[in-house]
């Protein structure tokens, strides 16, 4: 099974579950976005300051999506050994790995509200003798799916 929300990718490989929050990098929606706010910005403020403000936005843009491709982290849960193991990314490189649990029970994953700017996101927490913060979710829809799917998964 395959999930891609706009933010998170769910993927399934043999007995291994994947969690991945690498955002796509994609230089269409990239060129479209700066497009459209570069004739916005002209348009509202001017040639000489709407070029200087849209070149300064474009190039903080593609610095984030570019960083957000880049650097990411990934959460597998593995159904035979029942390991739960958090990872954190450069490209296709791991940089580092954080073994959570050797018994993975989603009676632990807990997911925390957060209001922030007046919109409510969620903090997905796996509680073990700490707090181990994995994804914020955007909104309540995607914490009922991965619930859904983290049930789903038969750890033996």
């Amino acid at each position: 099974m395959n999930h891609k929300g706009s933010y998170y990718k769910i993927s399934r490989n043999g007995n291994v579950h994947t969690l991945s929050d690498r955002l796509p990098f994609n230089w269409k929606e990239l060129f479209i976005w700066t497009a459209a706010s570069s004739v916005f910005l002209i348009w509202f403020l001017g040639i000489g300051l709407g070029i200087f403000v849209t070149a300064l936005t474009s190039i903080g843009f593609i610095s984030y999506r570019f960083t957000a491709w880049v650097y990411y982290s990934e959460l597998k849960i593995d159904e035979k050994t029942g390991e739960l193991t958090y990872l954190r990314k450069i490209l296709e490189h791991t940089k580092k790995t954080e073994l959570l649990t050797n018994k993975f029970d989603s009676k632990c994953l807990q997911f925390s509200e957060l209001t922030r700017s007046g919109k409510t996101k969620f903090l997905m927490n796996y509680r073990t003798h700490k707090n181990n913060e994995l994804l914020i979710l955007n909104s309540k829809k995607d914490k009922e799916f991965i619930e859904r799917y983290i049930a789903q998964i038969n750890v033996i």
